[in-house]
């Protein structure tokens, strides 16, 4: 009768519980043991049945990388310290293969700092086997699986806007296209009709469409860092300042500017396109900036782990007050007849900066220049392929040889 009140019977009750298939990786058997039995005793919804969870075991990596290779599973649960691999290599080769299977990582007490590190690898969680009980184990499998829907969803909509974005900013270049060259034409064909002012003021008309299609470039640029994740390969940063510095030759030969690399430049963990990227934007900075009578920008590395390189500039500097403000989208210091711009510059290279899981920050005094810091990950730790949106299309039609030479510079 109590079945039939709520309208609910046991049979639809068990029908509604989905069950969770759980690959389980670890080598040490009972660990194995008490997480299997953990999970055989959970219960589905409002108690009605037991076997909520499936476990399949496997004690080293290569029948697991074999099983995720034809079968489907909900969620992985993955000791890093394997017979057959080790550490975050581990996690690179899992998700390598299950590149939409959240992945909890299961780790001894003193591995909490290499647990960490693969979160930021993207483990979706950590559970430490001292500490481990089954309610505990239950909610981080429930809230793995749901983060990981979540982020599915989100690369859809970043998907979609980014296309929008491509769309909406090639509509809106053309007509201002159309403009400047009727602009150009009324100059040249009838500028001897035109008084000055007037002559003047279609120049200005020209100069301002110029400048809201650097802007709607900026602006598509900054939005589509949001929806990539940058690649993860081991790079030589001194390859890519070197190529930087190729790129931006005719400014610095332009400005009179000397440009300096301090020492030997360390491998890290990267896209070499999106570094570069930063770099150019950093490095045109310091010469844009810059009122000295001889522009000199320094471009190094700290000896820290991860690590952080600098681009120091003898430019205006900026007051502390704005050190944060600045890396705000549009945010400009300057009026535009001093320094051209559209402020986005230093948006892109934070974006660029946070999508490898690095922080940026600067030290400056007005008059006294700039120096810019920014982290990476060093080049041991390689993070398996994310699963997610491919390039935009202003990755994938700037160089098929992954240089970023024709990508523009934004304007700061």
């Amino acid at each position: 009768m109590g079945n039939a009140r709520c309208g609910v019977n046991a049979t639809d009750q068990r029908a509604a519980v989905e069950q969770v298939r759980v690959l389980l990786i670890e080598d040490d058997s009972i660990d194995a043991r008490t997480v299997a039995m953990m999970l055989s005793q959970a219960r589905g919804a409002m108690e009605v049945r037991r076997g909520l969870f499936s476990v399949t075991a496997v004690d080293t990596l290569a029948p697991a990388l074999e099983l995720l290779s034809r079968d489907t599973f909900g969620v992985i649960l993955l000791d890093l310290q394997l017979p057959d691999s080790d550490g975050l290599q581990t996690l690179a080769d899992v998700r390598a293969v299950a590149t939409t299977t959240p992945i909890i990582v299961l780790t001894g007490f003193d591995d909490e700092g290499l647990a960490l590190r693969a979160i930021q690898q993207g483990a979706q969680d950590y559970l430490t086997k001292d500490d481990l009980d089954r309610r505990m184990l239950i909610r981080t499998i429930r809230y793995a699986i749901e983060r990981k829907r979540s982020e599915a969803q989100l690369d859809r909509i970043n998907r979609e806007l980014d296309e929008f974005a491509y769309l909406a900013s090639h509509d809106l270049k053309e007509p201002l296209r159309g403009i400047k060259a009727y602009c150009d034409i009324l100059l040249e064909d009838y500028g001897g009709k035109l008084d000055e002012p007037g002559q003047q003021r279609l120049v200005k008309l020209g100069d301002l469409c110029h400048r809201l299609e650097n802007l709607i470039s900026d602006l598509l640029t900054y939005c589509r860092l949001g929806g990539v994740r940058p690649a993860a390969t081991g790079i030589e940063l001194g390859e890519v300042v070197d190529e930087v510095l190729e790129t931006l030759g005719p400014s610095i030969e332009r400005r009179g500017a000397t440009v300096q690399v301090e020492g030997r430049l360390p491998t890290a963990t990267g896209d070499p396109m999106l570094i570069g990227i930063a770099l150019s934007n950093l490095v045109a900075n310091g010469l844009k900036f810059n009122q000295s009578p001889q522009p000199r920008v320094e471009i190094g590395c700290l000896p820290t782990q991860p690590p952080t390189l600098f681009v120091r500039d003898n430019g205006i500097g900026i007051p502390p007050e704005h050190h944060e403000s600045i890396f705000t989208i549009f945010r400009r210091l300057h009026a535009r007849h001093q320094y051209e711009g559209t402020g986005v510059g230093l948006s892109i290279v934070q974006k660029i900066v946070q999508s490898h899981g690095g922080r940026i920050w600067l030290e400056s005094q007005p008059g006294a220049g700039t120096t810019f810091y920014f982290t990476l990950a060093p080049a041991d730790e390689k993070p398996a392929p994310e699963a997610g949106p491919r390039a935009p299309h202003w990755i994938e039609h700037a160089d098929v040889g992954r240089s970023f030479r024709s990508i523009p510079i934004a304007q700061s």
